[in-house]
């Protein structure tokens, strides 16, 4: 019988491998390292305030952090996708909540990017450093359309960063279209038009402070509405605006589903460098020889999950520098790697926790806080592994699937 592995699988003969993102990337990288001993001393701080401070906000904002891909147009850095899942990555390494402000936060002014020239216009009218809050969570959130625009209602879940926010992009189900069929619209507004709801108290991703929003008959002119499929479609109205981010000319999904990734990735090596810090301290329970091979063995783990990160930054910038859609095939791997990746890194920082024993309990342990923490992050709908094991392996029994 021929065999079929692996030539058969759909990545087999182009697996990308770790690439070079330029002189920017690496100077925004080296600003995220200078800060990372901050960001560790303040971590256990911000988690019992749930909140990221004004000062760390500030700080993000004197880093360029929060505007890595906002329009060079209006002041923004406007790099690649692998710079903000990098910037990311590091500083979750010390506060996974400041790796998620960065990246899955910071990543919304791409969307912005993608709006209108007049609409930009006005978003960045105050200079680059705007933070960008989103809610696509409704629980008795409705969106209604009325003559010359929307009205909204309600509440809505899950808005991170809500504290320090100058716009939030809501997201939800409206009536009324042209079919008359409902559609998915994207309505941005500016924070001061929504009620923060403190109810943000989590296990984990405390400072995050994704609190609910409240919006009490607010209305919304057209030009601030657009539809999901629209939006994230490939050259939106915004291509024309910012002709050279290539975020703004290649379907935008596939990068704002991946970008959990950064800090997933960058707990789980945060909470290795403390394990090995808290070994070499001479502790005797982590220092047998029964310790040292579940350590070499979660850190072997986590080079895997480190190579995965690398695939996938390469093959989504790739296609974006080359303004092409990521084929189907080509989804169906980065969905199922982005999900292995946080298998990888939740059975390496488990492995981990249960070596400490009854120490890894305690909430004042940084490795509890990375554990905690990753957890809350590796429940998130964008890296489910059973669905998107599933399409992947439908596909490769049924290489039809990918045409």
């Amino acid at each position: 019988m021929k065999p079929i592995f692996p030539a058969s699988l759909p990545e087999a003969e182009s697996i990308p491998g770790a690439a070079d993102y330029g002189a920017e990337h690496r100077a925004l990288c080296q600003r995220a390292e200078a800060l990372v001993p901050v960001w560790r001393e303040h971590a256990a701080a911000s988690e019992a305030a749930r909140c990221l401070s004004r000062e760390a906000i500030a700080q993000l904002h004197a880093a360029g952090l929060l505007r890595i891909l906002a329009p060079r147009k209006f002041g923004g850095l406007e790099l690649g996708w692998p710079s903000i899942v990098e910037a990311s990555r590091i500083a979750a390494r010390a506060c996974a909540s400041t790796g998620w402000a960065i990246s899955l936060v910071g990543g919304h002014i791409a969307t912005m990017g993608r709006l209108s020239l007049e609409c930009q216009t006005e978003v960045f009218a105050d200079g680059p450093h705007q933070l960008v809050a989103t809610a696509s969570a409704p629980t008795t959130g409705t969106i209604a359309r009325v003559p010359g625009g929307v009205r909204l209602n309600g509440t809505w879940r899950f808005a991170s960063a809500i504290d320090h926010a100058n716009w939030i992009i809501v997201a939800g189900p409206c009536g009324g279209g042209d079919d008359g069929l409902p559609t998915v619209l994207k309505v941005v507004v500016p924070a001061s038009h929504a009620q923060i709801v403190d109810t943000w108290d989590a296990v984990g991703m405390l400072a995050t402070g994704s609190n609910d929003i409240r919006f009490d008959d607010v209305f919304v002119v057209e030009k601030w509405t657009v539809s999901k499929a629209e939006c994230f479609a490939a050259d939106p109205a915004g291509a024309k605006v910012n002709a050279d981010a290539y975020l703004c000319h290649v379907p935008l999904l596939p990068y704002c589903t991946s970008w959990i990734v950064g800090p997933i990735l960058g707990a789980a090596e945060g909470a290795l460098n403390e394990y090995i810090g808290a070994a070499r301290l001479q502790s005797p329970n982590l220092r047998s020889a029964a310790a040292g091979d579940r350590l070499a063995e979660s850190a072997a783990e986590l080079a895997c999950a480190a190579r995965l990160y690398e695939a996938l930054c390469a093959r989504l910038h790739g296609a974006g520098v080359a303004r092409r859609a990521i084929e189907p095939w080509e989804l169906a791997i980065v969905k199922r790697d982005r999900a292995y990746l946080a298998q990888l890194c939740l059975q390496a920082v488990g492995r981990l926790i249960r070596q400490l024993g009854a120490s890894g309990a305690s909430r004042a342990n940084p490795i509890q806080r990375h554990w905690r923490d990753l957890q809350v992050m590796a429940s998130h709908v964008d890296i489910g592994r059973d669905r998107a094991f599933a399409a992947y392996a439908s596909g490769l029994l049924d290489p039809a699937e990918y045409a």
